[in-house]
């Protein structure tokens, strides 16, 4: 049996965050090539792209496309577009 040994597990080990929504724009092939996040910002380099879909069977399922981009001024985000609904989201 394993022993109680009364210690509190720790909680703060994974922070989400809510998803924001953004404007992206997209090239006539639908890549992200820029976003406004204060003020426009070009996207310089896409480092990878991901798809996730999920939960298919429900009523609202997930189906995203994953991007981490690089901006113009050097900034790390990560986005998503919502392939359910159509919209960009900053995650």
């Amino acid at each position: 049996m394993v022993e109680n040994s009364r210690k509190t597990l720790r909680t703060n080990t994974i922070k989400l965050t809510t998803p924001e929504k953004i404007w992206i724009q997209e090239s006539a092939s639908g890549l992200p090539i820029a976003l406004k996040a204060p003020g426009r910002q070009s996207i310089a380099t896409i480092e990878d792209k991901w798809r996730i879909d999920d939960e298919w069977w429900r009523s609202e399922p997930v189906s995203r496309i994953y991007y981490a981009v690089i901006t113009a001024s050097g900034q790390r985000r990560v986005i998503y577009k919502d392939l359910v609904d159509k919209h960009w989201y900053r995650q």
